[in-house]
């Protein structure tokens, strides 16, 4: 198998899997570690795939919303960490909306020490993650259309429940983050986000390194309306001019 071949191959099995590690694909092309590595990296190069720890992802279109079951693998050790230092925002009795994220789900099981905290949320699967915890809380979840690919509920009535709250804190994920400001891929993802931001008073955004230089369809915000950024990794000298400029706080995990 030449080179143009086993890349096509390689491509054909990403796009099947949406996402697969170094290990699987050694097994269906009985190729050498090293000749795996130098396919992925031209692969990514090219901006065909996206490289993950230990393995490959399909590359998310501007347009498009990658499964909570596929962002929940990424950058599990970067989300974990970025997770932990959020914990220094948090107190007692604070009232937070908390999006659908991944790595905002990572947060929610490290909360347990804190006492008497109101969560509205419209992830279904951070619900749980709440549910299943020893946090004493109060948490409401939104109305809305159930979107089973992010595990969250979307829509008119979300929105229309949202404003009747008013919260301490917002903390939220993002698909991208680029010069042009914070984006998502999904519109109504974004709507309910927004919603968030503007009735909150102190707004985070957990973002591992790996968000900086995209740009989805849907634009969330801008850099003045994010007080705190928690990443995993310094960003481009780019990046904390434009935080500084916006008075939002740049913390490193």
């Amino acid at each position: 198998m030449d080179i143009k071949e086993r890349q096509k191959r390689i491509l054909e099995i990403i796009n099947t899997k949406k996402t697969v590690t170094n290990k699987e694909l050694l097994h269906l092309l009985f190729i050498s570690e090293a000749t795996l590595r130098r396919d992925l990296t031209e692969l990514d190069q090219k901006g065909l795939i996206e490289r993950t720890h230990g393995g490959a992802s399909m590359i998310e279109s501007s347009n498009m919303e990658s499964s909570i079951l596929i962002r929940s693998q990424k950058n599990v050790k970067e989300k974990k960490v970025i997770a932990q230092r959020c914990l220094d925002f948090i107190k007692n009795n604070d009232a937070i909306f908390i999006d659908s994220s991944s790595t905002v789900g990572y947060m929610l099981p490290l909360l347990s020490n804190l006492k008497d905290l109101t969560f509205i949320t419209n992830g279904i699967n951070n619900a749980l993650v709440l549910s299943n915890s020893l946090l004493k809380f109060s948490l409401h979840i939104t109305p809305g259309v159930y979107n089973a690919n992010t595990s969250s509920v979307l829509g008119i009535d979300t929105i229309d429940y949202i404003k009747n709250y008013h919260c301490n804190i917002s903390i939220f994920s993002c698909g991208g983050i680029s010069e042009y400001g914070i984006t998502e891929a999904n519109h109504e993802q974004s709507t309910i986000k927004r919603e968030m931001l503007k009735r909150s008073k102190i707004h985070i955004l957990l973002a591992d390194h790996t968000k900086f230089n995209k740009i989805f369809m849907s634009q969330t915000c801008d850099f003045d309306q994010i007080d705190i950024l928690i990443t995993d990794q310094m960003p481009t000298k780019e990046y904390i001019t434009l935080l500084e400029q916006n008075d939002c706080q740049l913390v490193i995990a």
